[in-house]
């Protein structure tokens, strides 16, 4: 039986048990077509077909979902398409179906003048040998560091309080990111409207995201993922030393007697003496690739081309689609 190709419209008009089968059994979950679904109309940048679906008489074996993201690169800001999921069920492996379905995403994002694809995956996840061998090459490798909080030490600065974060702050929120990341390359700007749809799609980031505020005026923020013997605060963002101090004594706080990851995000640089007692930023399991879709960009080396000039790459955990 001939393998087809249709969108997630498709797929969700006709074969709405099959999608919801094929998420459960290769993504391990029921939830993301709802998160999908509201995100989209809520106004997240998907690609207008929204994913591709390869489709074996009723039954859909494999997809991609695609968004596009704005990548500021050394000759100024452009669209790239961003891949947000690649699946495939344990069934249907080994058949080439999620290799088919990415070279008909890059045809349609070439078309539609995409000159990169991205994408996020393991260094050591078997799908990376599909994507090296499609042509994606490694751009950006998050770091980390981690320590075992025995017990807080960290004193928050005086007139400083930290709260959860909530939808009103999404306007402070850009704002700081933006100015961290001036001058940088890669995802060097965030519209407010970003921030604004991970409150709506119900994302775990913008659940445990927190700022610091001192006199009603907020002045940093900071994620945090909480694990029975770990958390995870990879994007910090604070311009200066007393927001950094602030978030950072409610990061030990919420993680006494378990180990602190501090990731790639963490705006004080890598001598920042708050990161001292945890060591220097390693590169961690995580790598994002990119494929260069234009005839201009597949003779480069990509990861020297985004840090051009000794620009940085700006990316933090909210970038990681």
């Amino acid at each position: 039986m001939a393998v087809e190709i249709v969108t997630f419209d498709d797929a969700y008009r006709e074969h709405r048990g099959a999608l919801v089968s094929l998420h459960y059994h290769a993504w391990g979950g029921l939830d993301d077509l709802a998160a999908i679904r509201t995100a989209r109309r809520s106004g997240f940048p998907f690609a207008p077909y929204l994913g591709l679906y390869a489709r074996e008489g009723e039954a859909l074996l494999s997809a991609v979902i695609v968004s596009r993201y704005r990548l500021t690169t050394p000759v100024g800001p452009e669209t790239v398409a961003g891949i947000e999921m690649v699946m495939t069920r344990p069934d249907a492996m080994r058949r080439g179906l999620a290799g088919y379905l990415l070279r008909e995403v890059h045809r349609l994002e070439r078309s539609a003048g995409q000159r990169l694809s991205l994408l996020c995956t393991g260094r050591s996840n078997l799908a990376r040998e599909l994507y090296l061998k499609l042509g994606y090459q490694d751009i950006f490798y998050p770091r980390a560091t981690l320590g075992y909080v025995d017990r807080p030490v960290t004193k928050s600065p005086r007139g400083y309080r930290v709260r959860r974060s909530r939808a009103s702050d999404v306007p402070a929120l850009a704002r700081l990111h933006r100015r961290a990341n001036a001058g940088s390359l890669g995802f060097s700007q965030r519209s407010p409207r970003s921030y604004r749809l991970r409150f709506l799609s119900g994302n775990v980031a913008a659940r445990h995201l927190f700022v610091a505020e001192r006199q009603g005026r907020i002045e940093g923020y900071a994620t945090l993922e909480a694990h029975p013997t770990w958390n995870r605060a990879a994007e910090v963002i604070a311009p200066t030393p007393d927001a950094r101090a602030a978030l950072l004594a409610m990061l030990e706080h919420r993680s006494h007697a378990r180990w602190l990851v501090l990731g790639s995000g963490w705006f004080g640089g890598d001598d920042d003496p708050e990161l001292a007692r945890f060591g220097p930023l390693a590169p961690s399991y995580g790598v994002m690739m990119a494929c260069p879709l234009a005839p201009a960009l597949r003779r480069r080396d990509l990861y020297e081309w985004l840090r051009s000039d000794g620009r940085p790459f700006a990316c933090q955990l909210l970038d990681l689609f």
